[in-house]
Formats: C-alpha cells, sequence, structure tokens
C-alpha cells in the first residue's frame, strides 16, 4: 500500500494550539517551501524526507498499539506490505489505515493497494529469473562476457514486457559486486550503459556500478559512451523539464570529466530547474560545454528578481552567487542570506562531482513495524 501525501501537517500539527509551537513552525516553514500552499509537502528536499517520516512514525505506533496482535508486516519509506491470517482481518484494518491517514489527511495510493490472497510468491517471476543466471568469474572472460550480454539481453527484453517494473536496475544491482575480468570489461560497462539509456531512472546506480566495480578491477571507465549516453538524456529529458535525470547526467559528465556538445548546452540553458542550472554553471567552469555555448541569461533574469529569495528560485540565487558563478544583488542586501554567506555556509558540495557510488543512488530505509521477514 503507498500513501499519497496530498493532506497537509496541519491535521497532526494543531496549529490553533499556539503559533510558537514546533510542528506549527514546522508547518510554516513547509508552507513556505511550496508557494505558501497548504496540501502536500514540497517534492525533492531531505527535510520532506524526515517529515514524511515523522507523519507516517506517528501512524506506525497508533496501528501497533490498537491492534498489537494484528500487526505484522513492515513499512518501507511509505509503502506498508503487511499480512493476516484471514480476508476480514485485512479489510478492517485496511480500514482503520485509510481512517487513520485521513485524519492526517493523507490517503492511500489507489493504484498501489490491493488485498492478495497467500500464498503469493516472495520475490516476482522476472527477478528469479534474472537472479539464476550464471556469470562465470574472471578466469573465463569469454564466458563471462557472453554471460553479461545473455543477462542484460534477458532484462532488457522483460523491461519491455513490464516497463513500471525496476527490471533494469535489479539487472545493474545484479552485477554490482563482481570480478570483472580485463577481457569483458567493455561489455559489462556498454551493457549497463546500455540498461541506463533504456531506462534513464538507471542511471544513478549505473554510474555507482561502474565506478564500484571499475575501482575493484582496476578498470578505465571509458568517456566516449559515457558522452553518448549523457548527451541522449539531456536530449530527451531537458525538453519535457525532467530535472532528476538530466541533473544526474550532469553529475555524471562532472564526476568523470565528460565534454557536452553546444547543444546539450542549448538544452540546458531552456531549463529553471535549480540543479540542474547549477550543475550546469559547475560545468561550465570546468570547460564541459563549447566556450560560449551555456546561455546564463534566463538563470540570472530569474537570481534578479525581487524575491527571488522568497520564490524556489532561492538555491539558485544563493549557491551561483556563493560559488561565484553568477552575482545575484539581492543576497548581500538580505540580512539572512548575507549573514549566511559571510559565514562560508554553502548547499553545493564541488568535491562530491568525483567518480564514487553516489548516495542518492542507494536505498531509503524507514518504518517502526515489526518485520517478520528476513
Amino acid at each position: 500500500m503507498g500513501i499519497t501525501y496530498e493532506g497537509s501537517l496541519q491535521a497532526l500539527l494543531r496549529p490553533n494550539r499556539g503559533a510558537n509551537l514546533l510542528g506549527n513552525k514546522l508547518d510554516k516553514a513547509l508552507r513556505g517551501m511550496n508557494d505558501g500552499q497548504t496540501q502536500g509537502i514540497p517534492i525533492g528536499p531531505d527535510a520532506s524526507l524526515v517529515i514524511a517520516e515523522v507523519l507516517l512514525t506517528a501512524v506506525d505506533d497508533f496501528l501497533v498499539s490498537q491492534y498489537p496482535a494484528l500487526i505484522r508486516g513492515f513499512r518501507h519509506v511509505d509503502d506498508y506490505e503487511l499480512s493476516f491470517v484471514n480476508l476480514s482481518e485485512a479489510e478492517m484494518i485496511l480500514t482503520a489505515l485509510q481512517g487513520l491517514l485521513s485524519e492526517y489527511e493523507l490517503f492511500l495510493n489507489p493504484r498501489k493497494t490491493e488485498l492478495r490472497e497467500l500464498p503469493s510468491p516472495l520475490e516476482d517471476n522476472w527477478a528469479i529469473d534474472l537472479k539464476a543466471f550464471n556469470i562465470r568469474d574472471q578466469t573465463h572472460p569469454v564466458g563471462q562476457r557472453n554471460d553479461l550480454i545473455s543477462l542484460f539481453s534477458k532484462a532488457l527484453e522483460i523491461a519491455s514486457d513490464r516497463p513500471k517494473e525496476s527490471v533494469l536496475r535489479y539487472a545493474v544491482s545484479r552485477v554490482q559486486y563482481l570480478d570483472i575480468a580485463p577481457g569483458a570489461w567493455r561489455t559489462f560497462q556498454n551493457c549497463v550503459l546500455g540498461a541506463a539509456s533504456a531506462d534513464s531512472s538507471t542511471l544513478a546506480v549505473a554510474l555507482g556500478t561502474m565506478y564500484q566495480v571499475g575501482a575493484k578491477g582496476g578498470h578505465v571507465v571509458a568517456r566516449s559512451p559515457l558522452a553518448d549516453v549523457f548527451e541522449s538524456i539531456i536530449r530527451t529529458h531537458a525538453p519535457r523539464g525532467q530535472g532528476s535525470e538530466v541533473a544526474w547526467a550532469l553529475w555524471g559528465a562532472l564526476a568523470w570529466n565528460v565534454a557536452l556538445s553546444a547543444a546539450a548546452a542549448g538544452f540546458l540553458s531552456e531549463m529553471d530547474d535549480n540543479v540542474v542550472a547549477l550543475l550546469s554553471l559547475h560545468g561550465d567552469i570546468l570547460g564541459l560545454f563549447p566556450p560560449g555555448s551555456l546561455n546564463t541569461n534566463k538563470w540570472t533574469n530569474l537570481i534578479s528578481q525581487p524575491d527571488v529569495l522568497r520564490s524556489e528560485h532561492w538555491l539558485l540565487a544563493y549557491e551561483a552567487n556563493q560559488q561565484g558563478w553568477l552575482v545575484s544583488p539581492r543576497i548581500a542586501a538580505h540580512p539572512i542570506f548575507s549573514a549566511m554567506s559571510r559565514a562560508g555556509v554553502s548547499f553545493y558540495d564541488v568535491t562530491e562531482a568525483k567518480p564514487q557510488f553516489p548516495l542518492g543512488a542507494r536505498g531509503i530505509p524507514g518504518g517502526r513495524l515489526p518485520t517478520y521477514y528476513a
């Protein structure tokens, strides 16, 4: 069962009990991050993960306290999986959970909520098939290369039939800890990047996997195929305003020092995503784009707006100014932001732009329900 954050914190924080309460201060701060909206929580900031965990931990505690003999299962971030002896118990808890969530102005996601009769497979059939693939070790380089091709060919076939499932991410994770023979490294890199090309949401874990396996075996990640993938992702997702995919492509280009084309710079210049803009500006300073190809006029205009520090572009205004990439005249005139600037506060760490397995590519745990699964 998945949770949809369409509500606000108000039901939990009880604003009528005083504006100085911590909960109401949080509510006000979140509304400030969300253009004043009282519905939902901002998508993207790490603070939202903390707030979501606060909300759902309260739900967990209520379920465990009210139904201690019935609650068996777990919550991972905002997904619940619970098991019951019979259908009537499942329906009772489902009704209770829906009612409890409504008190916090939260809702179950109908597309992810179902009652399934047991016995049920612990894993999807496709995951079992991919896990069963035997990949020979590095003492058999030709066989290892053939096994990698077979694994990813099967994964791509399955992914085409199940586009909503993380088949290719699973396939990439399947090879994260292999010892790759020198003669199979090129095949390994091409297979992993092929998965990222087919499903751009796989890019972060694909880059981390290439780094991890490459560092372990002393292999060099080739820049040319990286450039092809990054260019393709930027060309596809930038016009759609899909900042996450574009940001990971830019991070990869920064980390491996991969040059990007003037065409890519043109696509990036049209985006108003703060993170994309900062990564692009960093890349431009490092010479990843042809000179003069990155047009910063749009971002300069955004950070020159009188109310920019109260808008969703405050991060771009502050950080571009702090890094010396663009000048935002509003920073020096603002008592809080100018004090932060003098103290050397920064939200963009340029030292993170290096080959590594990014933490953002790994899973996020959560939940206080008892876990009954291995």
